[in-house]
């Protein structure tokens, strides 16, 4: 399995790495194990445009999916972790650090955690889940709260707790000043 985690953003490797170990626990949670995921972390500027150009919709966003699959959605059949054998790429998650820090702070939660609903959220969509009907957003919120649960399980269990707010790893302000893109 094949994880890449690029950042557009300056001062984040503290995210990118959490990022990095997680991702692959996902995968293979997911049994997805022979397929290729990326993951960018970028600021709201970048998320505004790439929203705006894919989705019409001009602002940012917290999370976008990018699928690789050419069968489009269902490539990847929903309830069901199973996936095609040819399906090696299995997209791109893109995730806007500014978004996720402000959302973590309403959530009182830290910003760690919140890249982790985040990360799930993005591949759940990957995988064809979606939440436009309240009935497909329980089956999609169900899975990602079972996910989340034993990813964080997992990575309790190789000694990689979340922080606790209070102690340090949270995101703060200067730091959301210092997301602008950059490239």
């Amino acid at each position: 399995m094949a994880v890449e985690v690029r950042s557009e953003l300056k001062h984040v490797s503290r995210y990118t790495r959490v990022l990095r170990q997680e991702a692959p626990i996902l995968m293979r949670l997911l049994q997805l194990e022979d397929c290729e995921l990326s993951i960018l972390l970028t600021g709201d500027l970048q998320m505004r445009r790439l929203n705006a150009r894919y989705r019409f919709r001009d602002r940012a966003t917290d999370v976008l999916s990018f699928a690789q699959s050419e069968r489009g959605e269902g490539a990847f059949p929903r309830g069901g972790l199973k996936r095609p054998a040819d399906a090696n790429p299995i997209g791109d998650v893109v995730i806007s650090l500014q978004t996720a820090v402000r959302q973590a702070r309403e959530l009182r939660q830290n910003t760690k955690r919140r890249l982790r609903t985040l990360l799930i959220h993005g591949v759940l969509h990957l995988l064809g889940y979606d939440h436009m009907r309240a009935r497909d957003a329980r089956v999609m919120f169900a899975l990602q709260d079972q996910l989340e649960a034993e990813l964080q399980r997992q990575v309790s269990g190789i000694g990689l707790p979340l922080p606790d707010s209070s102690a340090g790893g949270s995101y703060g302000q200067d730091d959301v000043e210092r997301c602008e893109n950059r490239r």
